[in-house]
């Protein structure tokens, strides 16, 4: 990386398809998290990024990451 020329903003994208570059970064397409130690592709919205929980949520129950999971409510 060199210095980030702010006149162009980063695009995010769900698709994982995309090709990624200093512009071009990936979002996930459930949760909308930028950040995650792995990216999974969706099975149940194919072609789509997932991030590594929602990808794991998403193949072990069968159906997509609930926004807020029961542990994580608050106020």
């Amino acid at each position: 990386g060199g210095p980030v020329n702010n006149d162009f903003p980063v695009v995010y994208t769900e698709d994982a398809a995309t090709k990624l570059s200093d512009l071009v970064q990936r979002r996930c397409f459930n949760c909308r998290t930028t950040g995650t130690c792995t990216w999974r592709r969706s099975k149940l919205s194919p072609g789509k990024l997932l991030c590594n929980k929602c990808g794991l949520f998403e193949r072990t129950h069968s159906r997509p990451r609930p926004a807020q999971l029961p542990n994580k409510l608050g106020p």
